[in-house]
């Protein structure tokens, strides 16, 4: 299912908004999945005549997974994924990075005896550049079944910060009042692009959500801040399907990556409990910074506690155990592939922890 957002999409980042002179509404850079659920299983609800808050548990039910970005193209929607974090860029070159085995005598605070990620040339010291933000899935498929130093990544920064201006007006005469100037930031779904001299966009771009049990929502419909516009259809790209490459490589190495597509919740922080998932053991991650998350309980009637979740993008490095058959392996790709992983059910049901898998030999780095 496609979201196209008809004016700047406005995903707030909670950070307070007063009437005071000055404010600045600041917006998120991609919306969490929680507003998509919500939003899809409010308009979902009403078609169907439900009541609100009273068919709370029925509504919430609805699972969803997403949302990832689409770009309109000429065969086409192409679907985005979001920047690996194993992949850095120093110079004009991209690195892989790797678990990092220390030398004897060394080691680490991390827990669960969990190894350091590195990159493979120590004597790179160069500053790390910027990658896009989200790459087009064969790209970035590519990079889950073969990362390498000198890859060409292909993507783009997804949805552009628009910043818009306002005044507030005095009812009695119709004018601005005196110094009462504020602003709002949303997201402009459309390409930037430099060669588009007079707009400065190039195509369009969507928000991809698939839900569970395959019921769509069509129509135009509110979305996010100020219940500005979007046009719900039916359609768009599909799940991807599991590489039988990627099913070769995990029977040989007995080992994965695993790629947050969307962000996660873990009892453990930024791991599961006990480090493990679905019964492989995480050997190392690369994890961003987590991201702070609210919002608001329909069935209670009150605010969300605030929580911090993994962040799109964070990579696991796993190992499977060696007693498993291929029939255990194929049944574990199908439990990881294009499923929800967070800890709680709920947040499976939000979109929370939607993953993919990589190559990875299971063999550390050396320490040199």
């Amino acid at each position: 299912m496609l979201i196209e957002p008809r004016d700047s999409l406005i995903v707030r980042d909670g950070r307070p908004f007063t009437n005071s002179p000055g404010a600045h509404a600041r917006s998120l850079p991609f919306p969490l999945p929680q507003t998509l659920a919500g939003a899809y299983r409010s308009r979902r609800g009403l078609q169907e005549g439900l009541r609100f808050p009273e068919e709370a548990e029925r509504v919430l039910s609805w699972g969803v997974k997403g949302p990832l970005l689409a770009e309109e193209g000429e065969g086409g929607w192409r679907l985005l994924a979001p920047r690996p974090l194993d992949a850095v860029r120093l110079g004009e070159t991209v690195y892989p990075l790797a678990p990092l085995e220390p030398p004897e005598g060394a080691g680490t605070n991390l827990p669960q005896d969990l190894l350091p990620v590195a990159l493979e040339d120590p004597s790179l010291k160069e500053k790390p550049g910027r990658l896009p933000s989200w790459w087009y899935w064969e790209n970035f498929q590519n990079w889950l079944l073969n990362p390498h130093t000198g890859f060409r990544v292909e993507g783009q920064d997804g949805p552009v910060p628009e910043v818009r201006t306002h005044v507030s007006l005095d009812p009695s005469t119709g004018t601005g009042l005196e110094g009462a100037l504020f602003q709002t930031q949303g997201l402009e779904f459309r390409v930037k692009r430099k060669r588009d001299k007079e707009s400065g966009f190039g195509g369009r771009l969507a928000l991809v959500l698939w839900p569970e049990d395959g019921v769509s929502v069509e129509g135009i419909h509110p979305l996010g801040g100020e219940r500005r516009l979007a046009y719900w259809h039916s359609g768009g790209p599909q799940i991807p399907l599991v590489p039988e490459r990627l099913v070769e490589a995990l029977l040989q190495n007995r080992a994965a990556r695993l790629v947050l597509l969307t962000p996660a919740f873990f009892h453990g922080a930024y791991l599961p409990e006990e480090g493990r998932f679905l019964g492989a053991t995480a050997v190392a991650a690369a994890v961003g910074r987590p991201l702070v998350v609210s919002g608001w309980d329909l069935k209670a009637g009150r605010p969300k506690p605030t929580r911090r979740a993994v962040p799109a993008g964070s990579v696991y490095f796993l190992r499977l155990p060696q007693a498993w058959g291929e029939a255990e392996v194929r049944e574990w790709i199908a439990g990881i592939w294009f499923q929800n992983l967070s800890d709680r059910e709920q947040d499976r049901k939000d979109g929370y922890g939607l993953a993919a898998l990589g190559v990875w030999s299971g063999r550390p780095l050396k320490w040199r």
